[in-house]
């Protein structure tokens, strides 16, 4: 078939009218599309500006992005998201129990504690005790000195027996009366070739010192890997001591202090610790004496299982500021226990010298043997 130039003329005039139709929707949508999107901008908040939505409206155009593309990129810059919640938010970090200035809570503070006034000295001191005290496993990491002064003449068994406890070691079991005595594994429980640590930091009361265990203390100083089946602790000293003299209250920091009774018979339940008649034989020395950290008004409540003794006293500003390195060592926390308990880190007895005060008559003390 033979088109003739009229025709070909008709025919391009009709294809370009139906490609008119088509494209015309499609210019339309585009141009309601341009229009939701400026309505849009003008609606957004006042902190975007209106250069940047301008940039936006250009951006689009230029793309030939469809509705829902411009919608979430103008989503995306005028959205403002939420603050984190609580349980969102990172948890904050701790400072290092080894660093002096770590505190029970796990805060940095600026400098390491001053310590607290000395102890007004309000009764004759006859001994001095120099206590070298490790913190952390390594020597290094942090080390000092308690050394503290005892009432020997106002109290003079309560403070024998924390010279014994300090130094040689408490005998209180009856060796004779034990069956097959020749097989019976014993040693007296001492503060000393590693055993003793502090066992607790309450915030109400003071620094706990004591045993915790006597078969593993009586094991690392034969280095031996357990006590064996033969070893047996020492029991409570008897008779009790009650009955001696109470020489001043619990009402400043700095005050060494023992259970009323004497040692073995400590109770540190208000400390997040064990009721005293509810440790075993093995752990009854694990709160032998307390250092105050603070005053203590309940440690001097009558007739009760917390009721202690002052036998002594801290000496010097260098262990006050040392106790108080002490009292705020982070602790293990237990429910209901915001600020008691035993400290993250291992506190340690590494040496304990004792010196014999010169008496009225100037006669110099002999030196206690360790």
């Amino acid at each position: 078939m033979v088109f003739h130039g009229l025709h070909v003329l008709l025919l391009v005039a009709f294809l370009a009218t139906i490609s008119t139709a088509w494209t015309t929707p499609i210019e339309t949508q585009h141009r309601r599309e341009s229009a939701t999107i400026i309505r849009s901008t003008n609606n957004a908040n006042d902190d975007t500006s209106i250069t940047t939505r301008r940039e936006l409206l250009h951006k689009t155009i230029q793309i030939g992005a469809s509705t829902p593309a411009a919608a979430l990129t103008l989503s995306a810059l005028t959205h403002h998201p939420e603050p984190a919640s609580a349980s969102t938010r990172p948890e904050e970090k701790k400072c290092d129990p080894g660093d002096a200035r770590c505190r029970q809570g796990g805060e940095l503070a600026d400098d390491v504690p001053s310590g607290q006034p000395i102890p007004a000295v309000t009764n004759r001191i006859t001994y001095v005790v120099q206590m070298i005290v490790d913190v952390g496993e390594r020597r290094e990491n942090d080390a000092g000195y308690l050394r503290f002064g005892l009432y020997g003449d106002d109290c003079p068994d309560s403070v024998k027996q924390l010279l014994l406890f300090l130094t040689r070691g408490i005998k209180s079991m009856n060796i004779d009366a034990l069956e097959d005595a020749l097989e019976v594994d014993y040693a007296p429980v001492s503060l000393m070739d590693g055993s003793g640590s502090v066992q607790n930091i309450c915030s109400g009361k003071g620094i706990d010192f004591g045993v915790p265990s006597q078969s593993k203390a009586y094991a690392r100083s034969r280095g031996l890997r357990t006590a064996g089946p033969y070893f047996v602790p020492q029991g409570r000293p008897t008779p009790t001591l009650e009955g001696e003299a109470f020489p001043r209250p619990h009402s400043v920091a700095g005050l060494i202090s023992v259970p009323a009774k004497g040692i073995g018979y400590g109770d540190t339940s208000s400390g997040g610790g064990i009721i005293a008649s509810e440790l075993s034989d093995d752990e009854i020395f694990s709160s032998a004496f307390t250092i105050t950290a603070r005053d203590a008004p309940a440690l001097d409540k009558p007739n009760t299982a917390q009721q202690q003794r002052v036998i002594g006293q801290i000496i010097d500003n260098e262990s006050m500021q040392f106790l108080e390195r002490l009292a705020n060592l982070p602790v293990q926390k237990k429910v209901g226990k915001v600020s008691s308990g035993p400290p993250l880190l291992k506190v340690r007895v590494r040496d304990v010298d004792v010196q014999k005060v010169k008496d009225d008559s100037g006669k110099k003390g002999k030196k206690k043997s360790r």
